[in-house]
C-alpha cells in the first residue's frame, strides 16, 4: 500500500493584498526563502475578483520568464472570465493545482516563479488564497 507524504504548508492571503488590475503584469504574491534557506513554493487555492468596470474582463495568472529588462508573462492557469457587476469566486475544485516555484532569488523585480496577474482591462480587484509550502 502506498501512503502519500504530506508536506507542511500554510494557507494565507496573497502577499500584495487586494490588487487593482492595471491591464499589465501585476504582482500578486512574492515567494522567498524560509529560515533554512530553502525555496518556497505555492499553489493558488482560491481566486476572488470583483469587476465594476462596465464590461466583462478576462484574467490570467502566471509568472514572468525572468528575462531582464523586459520580462514576458508566462501563463500558468487558463483564462478566467470576470463578469461585470459580480463577485467572481473560484475555489480549488475549479483551479488546476499548478505549483509556482521561484527559480532565481537575485532578480527581485522580474523574479520567475512569483505570482502575477494579467487582466484584459484595468480596474478589477483581485485577491488570492495561497497554499505555501516550505514555510
Amino acid at each position: 500500500m502506498i501512503t502519500p507524504t504530506l508536506r507542511a504548508s500554510i494557507r494565507k492571503p496573497n502577499s500584495e493584498g487586494l490588487v487593482t488590475a492595471t491591464g499589465g503584469n501585476d504582482l500578486m504574491h512574492t515567494l522567498g526563502r524560509n529560515r533554512s534557506g530553502v525555496h518556497r513554493t505555492a499553489i493558488i487555492r482560491k481566486i476572488m475578483a470583483y469587476n465594476n468596470t462596465g464590461a466583462n474582463v478576462t484574467i490570467q495568472l502566471g509568472t514572468r520568464d525572468g528575462t531582464a529588462p523586459a520580462p514576458l508573462f508566462v501563463a500558468y492557469l487558463p483564462v478566467l472570465l470576470v463578469l461585470n457587476g459580480m463577485e467572481n469566486i473560484w475555489g480549488e475544485e475549479h483551479i488546476p493545482a499548478v505549483e509556482f516555484s521561484v527559480v532565481d532569488l537575485t532578480a527581485a523585480d522580474y523574479r520567475e516563479g512569483n505570482v502575477y496577474l494579467l487582466a484584459s482591462d484595468a480596474g478589477i480587484e483581485v485577491s488570492l488564497e495561497i497554499e505555501e509550502f516550505g514555510s
